[in-house]
C-alpha cells in the first residue's frame, strides 16, 4: 500500500508542479510574480506565451553576447534599478471582450509609493493561461520593450 501511496505522487507531481499556469488568471499572476520577481529575464516559460518567452531569451542572448544592457535595464516590478515590494501585491481580474484575454492588475507598494502593473493573460490551447505582456506603473509594456531593436549609444 505504502509503496502505490509513493508511486502515485510521484507520477502525479509533475501535474501539481504545472498547476499554477493552468489555474486561474489571479493565481497565474502570483506565479508570474513569484517567477519573475528576483530576475525578470529568467522568468520560468512556465508561466509565459511562447512569444514572450521567446523575446526574454533573446534580451538574455544580447546580453550575453553585448556583456551588458541592451533593451531592459529596469525591474519591471520596481519600475525603476532599486527598490522593493514593500508588501505582497493585492491581485485582480479585470475581463475583457474576448474570452481568451483577460488583464491581471496587481496593486502594490514599493518605498511607500503605490505602485499598479497591468498583466495581460492569455488562454492557451491547452486551456492554461499565460503571461502575454507586463505593463509597468510608468505605462511600459514590456513586450514593446523587448520588440524593439538595439539601440547603441
Amino acid at each position: 500500500m505504502r509503496r502505490g501511496i509513493v508511486w502515485m505522487a510521484l507520477v502525479l507531481a509533475p501535474t501539481v508542479q504545472a498547476a499554477p499556469a493552468c489555474g486561474d488568471p489571479v493565481t497565474v499572476g502570483q506565479a508570474f510574480l513569484k517567477a519573475s520577481a528576483d530576475d525578470f529575464l529568467a522568468t520560468s516559460p512556465s508561466v509565459l506565451t511562447p512569444g514572450l518567452a521567446t523575446l526574454l531569451a533573446a534580451e538574455r542572448e544580447c546580453q550575453r553576447v553585448e556583456e551588458g544592457i541592451c533593451r531592459f535595464d529596469s525591474d519591471p516590478w520596481l519600475d525603476g534599478q532599486d527598490g522593493e515590494i514593500d508588501a505582497p501585491p493585492v491581485f485582480a481580474v479585470k475581463p475583457t471582450k474576448d474570452p481568451t484575454r483577460v488583464t491581471v492588475e496587481a496593486r502594490y507598494r514599493v518605498w511607500k509609493a503605490a505602485r499598479l502593473a497591468r498583466l495581460t493573460l492569455v488562454r492557451a490551447a491547452d486551456g492554461c493561461w499565460r503571461v502575454d505582456d507586463m505593463v509597468t506603473d510608468s505605462g511600459q509594456s514590456q513586450r514593446a520593450l523587448l520588440s524593439a531593436p538595439v539601440e547603441y549609444p
